[in-house]
């Protein structure tokens, strides 16, 4: 088996390809938006190529196309919200090439890559209980309290986000943002928690692990985490995996308010910080994985109480 693995410069890179690579008979390639020299991570595949951007979507997926024709890849495995944006929505083109996209179903990244949807699957649920989100334009129609956010509807991170602490700056912000496709929240103050959850295609077994970010950067990726064993969010991201039937390993974010975890962001990916499941003892690439090749996966047991955390090393990397 030859996988490809995408925006290999991202935070989630190594611990992805590194698990991967101790599979038995599993080869990496990589690819990348910017040189092998750029790119710590390329000295861990097997080759790598340098792509165009994903906003680029017809070239992204050409050069794509190719590289798969040339190495013989037979699955794929996107580690950034637009890159699985785009694939998602040329499916046919790379099962044509008898190539397996490993993302979730088309369905489930549209609701998890938009933040109206979210609040809109999840409104009524009777157990999960998913941030107040309203458009923009319509906010004034609703009994919100301030301060207030306001974010891009398909934004991902902390992209683009915009406090709004009353009335005056929501009209300053509603004119200034017009025709782009905002959506704003209550600016609640709570603990972050992240699960990892891998979901089986039949929905047969699942796995989740707890972690709550201590200390986070400003774009919303965990630097120092608590794993958190037998939290209630474990269920809970469960849960929001079955209902938007997912597939493979996903990441759901809840914040708790005075007690009570509220859904705020569902990731179609792997997260930035999967290393740290990893590391607390379960293999969320490796069961990623055996989802999209017809294996059951392995049981997950309650993560250890403790707490990670990552820092950054300096590479040379000659051409």
């Amino acid at each position: 088996m030859k996988c490809l693995v995408t925006a290999i410069g991202s935070m989630s890179a190594e611990a992805v390809i590194s698990r991967l690579a101790r599979l038995p008979g599993v080869e990496v390639v990589g690819c990348n938006l910017h040189p092998a020299s750029w790119t710590p991570a390329s000295r861990l595949v097997r080759c790598f190529y340098q792509v165009p951007s994903a906003k680029d979507a017809a070239a992204y997926v050409a050069r794509l196309l190719l590289i798969c024709e040339r190495e013989r890849v037979s699955h794929l495995i996107a580690l950034t919200d637009p890159e699985v944006d785009v694939l998602s929505a040329h499916r046919e083109a790379f099962a044509v090439a008898g190539i397996v996209l490993c993302i979730p179903p088309e369905p489930a990244v549209q609701v998890a890559r938009d933040k109206l949807s979210i609040y809109r699957r999840f409104a009524d649920h009777p157990r999960i209980r998913p941030i107040a989100t309203a458009d923009l334009h319509e906010a004034e129609r609703r009994a919100f309290s301030w301060p207030l956010i306001a974010k891009p509807r398909r934004g991902r991170s902390s992209e683009g986000q915009v406090h709004i602490p009353d009335a005056g700056a929501l009209q300053f912000w509603g004119a200034r943002l017009v025709g782009q496709d905002y959506v704003v929240q209550p600016c609640h103050v709570g603990d972050v928690m992240v699960v990892d959850v891998v979901r089986h295609p039949e929905g047969k077994a699942a796995a989740a692990m707890t972690r709550q970010e201590l200390l986070r950067t400003a774009n919303g990726a965990g630097m120092t985490v608590r794993m958190q064993p037998g939290h209630p969010c474990d269920a809970l991201a469960q849960e929001v995996a079955d209902t938007l039937d997912m597939r493979g390993c996903v990441n759901v974010e809840f914040l708790i308010v005075n007690g009570v975890p509220l859904l705020m962001d569902i990731n179609p990916r792997f997260s930035a910080g999967v290393a740290f499941s990893i590391m607390a003892g379960y293999d969320m690439v490796a069961n990623h994985l055996r989802c999209f090749v017809g294996e059951n996966l392995a049981p997950c047991l309650a993560p250890p109480d403790a707490v990670y955390t990552r820092g950054f090393l300096e590479y040379s990397l000659q051409n």
